[in-house]
């Protein structure tokens, strides 16, 4: 049995458990004969007959589930004792909630745009389904179940009613779909207009079984609609207010028919145009917009839709302006496009303006960039010293190797290899710095941020352990790789970690730790985390500044580069509060950088 089947006494202790229990509950059989059954169901109390409760079920490692209870007397036995099933429904309970749900969005929905649904049996002409839009729309308290046909046949004039039944049985004859508008009378006297769109549903064999459909509340759009056209009589019958009014409109006001050929324009077009009130074509539109204004101006025809459009027309003089063009369609109580009136407002010294404003904008820029070369300059110098400072000490060491007797070839061998290394380094600093005057992009590749950091503790132990440094290390085995810049990333860290080992010279009277740590900062991003025992920081923000160093013979460049770097990268470079003396600076990298 794929439920779990226990046995109890009268004093609900458990006599007997099928496999099921074990693989439900999580205990062995050993563990629950002789317990009490509320070790896996805290809210059981014997009662005869227990049938078809949900309770509250708990496994053995201490989990709890949803559980369909039903315990009884067993037949023909000690009465004393009783046999049920325990059976797991947390997917039947989250498939509820989830239908649940859903079903109040669904309800929400409708009751925001106004529209029910419904199913209709097209054998017996009765409705099957209501939705609680459904009784809201036709004014009754909602019910389990659809009013009948007749009584809806009570909301409708005969007329209307009449043609409702025949649009039913059209779409179930020739199985198509139906949209039509009816007119309600609401218990409460009152009218309402709906908008009724149904269609069949069909069987294996293709026959239609019913009719699915929603009915939407359009009173307020007819009755709006409503009001427009009766403005719209009211402009006609004032043809001469209208002139005027138009006239009036500071801008080209012009109106054509429904097909787009150019009826009449108001006195400001003709004045600016220089033109009588017969014409049939657009001489005035600038021969480089005349393309796009006609293809925009057929879509609009074909589709309805707006017509927006800048472009620039010819004035009496000669001269071209730049102008905003909207038009807009006049509808008949059908729907019907009958007219298309458009306004052209006059937009050259805005245009100017902001033609004016790009050329600010791009001056400014090129006099940014040309601001930067001295922090450039500053950075080559800071940049490059790294690497040709770990070109000397290899050398020294390189000497050193060979000067013993017998000389260490295999050890000089290693600080040569390095010497060749960091001076391949500062070749590479150059070329991106290079690659900047150039404004080219860096080169960025897929790589793991732990094999950086681990090069750099390389390039960092022996100065470390010479200061009585302990480094201490806490990388993510599973960090997922980063794109960008490999060098330029090598030289954040090792600014970084570099700044930690000399913030704790002065530190004397506490051990001088310095970990690095790496880990999933979130989703979509990686954390670097430096933490040193020194002096710590006093003004976290302000390390960041061009030139603003706390060292004797810093040049205050080394964070303010990193910074640029890390925002380059889209990350983000911080000093983090620190838990005891030192400080702890962190940065960010996403995934991929985009």
């Amino acid at each position: 049995a794929p439920d779990a089947i226990i046995s109890i006494d009268g004093n609900a202790r458990i006599l007997l458990v099928n496999p099921a229990a074990t693989r439900i509950f999580g205990w062995d059989v050993s563990e629950m004969i002789g317990q009490r059954l509320t070790i896996l169901l805290p809210q059981f109390e014997l009662a005869e007959p227990l049938s078809g409760c949900e309770l509250i079920g708990r496994r053995k490692d201490g989990t709890e589930f949803s559980a369909e209870v039903v315990f009884g007397a067993v037949s023909g036995g000690d009465q004393n004792s009783f046999t049920g099933f325990v059976r797991d429904i947390s997917e039947r309970k989250r498939a509820e909630a989830v239908l649940q749900r859903s079903e109040s969005y669904l309800a929400e929905a409708e009751r925001l745009s106004q529209a029910g649904s419904w199913a209709l049996d097209v054998d017996r002409l009765e409705p099957i389904y209501w939705s609680a839009e459904m009784f809201r729309i036709f004014g009754l308290p909602p019910a389990d179940n659809p009013p009948s046909s007749e009584r809806i046949s009570k909301f409708f004039d005969p007329e209307a009613w009449a043609r409702s039944l025949k649009r039913v049985e059209t779409a179930r004859r020739k199985k198509i779909k139906y949209d039509d508008e009816f007119s309600l009378i609401l218990p409460d006297g009152s009218s309402r207009m709906i908008r009724v769109a149904g269609h069949p549903v069909l069987n294996a064999e293709g026959d239609v079984i019913e009719l699915v459909g929603t009915t939407i509340d359009v009173t307020e759009q007819h009755q709006a609609r409503a009001a427009l056209l009766s403005a719209f009589d009211e402009i006609k019958r004032s043809e001469d207010q209208l002139r005027l009014m138009v006239d009036s409109i500071p801008g080209l006001v012009s109106a054509s028919s429904a097909t787009g050929e150019l009826e009449l324009v108001n006195r400001p077009f003709l004045e600016y145009t220089g033109k009588t009130e017969r014409f049939k074509k657009r001489p005035w539109v600038h021969p480089d917009d005349l393309e796009s204004m006609e293809r925009l101006w057929r879509h609009s025809i074909e589709t309805g839709d707006p017509y927006v459009n800048e472009l620039r027309l010819r004035r009496s003089d000669g001269v071209y302006r730049w102008f905003h063009s909207r038009a807009m369609p006049l509808r008949d109580a059908e729907g019907r496009i009958v007219r298309w009136y458009l306004l052209a407002t006059d937009i050259e010294d805005r245009k100017n303006a902001e033609e004016a404003l790009r050329r600010t904008q791009a001056r400014l820029s090129r006099a940014t960039q040309l601001a930067t070369v001295g922090e450039l300059a500053a950075a080559i110098a800071h940049e490059v010293n790294q690497p040709l400072s770990a070109v000397v000490g290899n050398g020294h060491a390189c000497l050193r190797w060979l000067s013993v007797f017998p000389p260490n070839l295999a050890k000089a061998q290693e600080a040569a290899e390095r010497i060749i290394r960091d001076g391949k380094h500062a070749g590479e600093v150059v070329r991106r710095v290079r690659a900047l005057f150039r404004r080219t992009t860096g080169e960025k590749i897929a790589f793991n941020l732990n094999e950086v950091i681990v090069e750099v503790l390389h390039l960092i132990i022996g100065d470390a352990t010479r200061r009585s440094i302990i480094v201490e290390i806490d990388l993510d085995k599973n960090l997922p790789s980063v794109v960008g810049d490999r060098v330029q990333l090598q030289q954040v860290i090792f600014n970084l970690v570099l700044n930690g080992v000399e913030a704790m010279d002065p530190v004397v009277d506490r051990p001088k730790r310095l970990l690095i740590r790496s880990a999933r900062e979130s989703t979509d991003a990686v954390v670097v985390e430096i933490r040193d025992h020194g002096v710590g920081i006093e003004d976290p923000e302000k390390v960041f500044e061009a030139f603003f160093t706390t060292k004797g013979n810093g040049m205050g460049m080394g964070l303010a580069i990193c910074r640029s770097i890390i925002d380059a990268h889209h990350g983000r470079l911080w000093v983090a509060p620190s838990e005891g003396p030192g400080a702890r600076v962190c940065f960010t990298i996403p995934y991929e950088v985009q």
